[in-house]
Parts: structure tokens; sequence; C-alpha cells
């Protein structure tokens, strides 16, 4: 497997001979409620299993995904939301732990993968940055994105108010990649290195609503050590309602 340069932890290469590619943060929010409210008690959000993977962007431009990078991720991640949530005195719950129970089978994947699809329609209906805009007349002047009743499950589950979902796909540039971008720049051939991609969501559980969304799309960042994952998450939250 190739390895990973300096560069690659800058994730898109200056491309030589042309202009310097802007490696700026991109994040976008949208939010239906500026306050999350409990009618008693402490607050309590369901962290969904955490959908990251990480990988290494190689020769072709193929993502090798990478099971220890993702592991690590993973548990960074999950310590950077606890802290974030624990500052607002909120209590987050796990859903990895004990989702079998809940009346239907396979739920914990069916609802990680029905945000992932949400995520990414949101993404193409309401963010005129992110690949196209294809509007809906529905969506064009409000945010009303739902992952239906059937999420009222893990409100009496977990006699919680929220849930979060968290995803992330993050790639770093190989150094097969790295001579691959430098050669086709003198061709003046733009190549792309890799890049840190997501979105993050929470759901109010009694309507199946989704009443905050952002995204994160840069070409930095590091979610292999702990102060690259603390700063990504603190990016992935922005505008997270109080």
């Amino acid at each position: 497997m190739a390895t990973t340069t300096g560069l690659g932890r800058l994730k898109f290469v200056p491309v030589l001979l042309l202009a310097i590619l802007a490696s700026g943060c991109v994040t976008s929010k949208f939010s239906t409620t500026e306050k999350l409210q409990r009618k008693e008690g402490p607050l309590r959000i369901v962290l969904m299993p955490i959908d990251v993977e990480l990988g290494l962007l190689n020769a072709g431009g193929v993502v090798e995904p990478n099971a220890e990078w993702t592991a690590k991720a993973k548990n960074f991640i999950l310590e950077d939301v606890r802290t974030k949530l624990a500052a607002q005195q909120a209590e987050l719950v796990l859903a990895d732990d004990d989702l079998a129970d809940l009346p239907t089978e396979d739920t914990r994947l069916q609802l990680v993968k029905l945000h992932e699809a949400v995520g990414r329609s949101i993404l193409l209906h309401q963010y005129r940055d992110a690949g196209g805009l294809m509007p809906l007349p529905t969506k064009d002047n409000n945010f009303d994105w739902s992952l239906g009743a059937e999420i009222g499950a893990l409100r009496q589950h977990y006699n919680a108010d929220y849930a979060m979902f968290v995803f992330v796909r993050d790639s770093y540039t190989s150094a097969g990649r790295v001579a691959v971008i430098i050669a086709l720049a003198l061709l003046r051939v733009p190549v792309h290195g890799g890049s840190q991609a997501g979105f993050a969501s929470l759901v109010d559980l009694n309507s199946g609503d989704l009443v905050w969304f952002n995204r994160l799309a840069r070409a930095e960042g590091d979610l292999r050590k702990a102060e690259g994952a603390q700063e990504t998450v603190d990016v992935l939250l922005t505008g997270f309602p109080k």
C-alpha cells in the first residue's frame, strides 16, 4: 500500500505552475430551532452509530479504506461529541449498546442508511455549491426534512428527546497520488488530492423532523489524531442548537 507524505496531510496538494488551490473550510448549517427543549429533567440525545470511514487516496484516484484509521477516528469523534454535549448540560446516550431489542429488525442499520440518503438529498437540493442544485418546490424557501415517524421508537426506548447522526468520509493523499498531481500539473490538468466531507444532523424524536443540519466539505483536517479530530468535530458541530 502506498504511504502518505507530509503533503498528504494537507489534503489538496498545491498544484505547481497553476494558481494555488484554496483549502478553506466550507460549512453551512440549517436550523429550525435555536434552543433544544425537554419537558422535564436533563436533555437526552441519542447518538446513533457514527458512520465514518478513512482511507488512502491512491495514484489512480481510488480510496483504499483503512480500518485502523477508521477505528481511531470513530473513538475520537465519540469522545469529542460527548464533551461538546456535556458542556451544554445534555445527557448523551449511545445507540450502539442496546438497540437490538427495538421493535424492527436491523433498526440501527436502517436508520443510519436512511439518514445518509436524506443527508445526500439535502446536499443536492439545499446547497447551491454541492455539485449542482436541483431545487424542489417544497424545499426552496424552507428547511423541511424528516426521517419519518418510525424514528419515534428511539424516543420510547431511550426516553430521549433527539437523535444525533454523524456521517464523515476522510481521505489522505498517497505519495503515488502526489506524483500524479505534480506530473499532470505540468500539462495544466488539475487533479485533486484527499478531502474531508460529511454532515451531521439532529432529529426531533417526537416528529422525526431534522431540526439542525450542518455540512463539512474541505481539503484539510486529520481525523487520525486526537487534536485533528477535535478540530473537525468543532467545525462539524458549527451552529449546534443550545
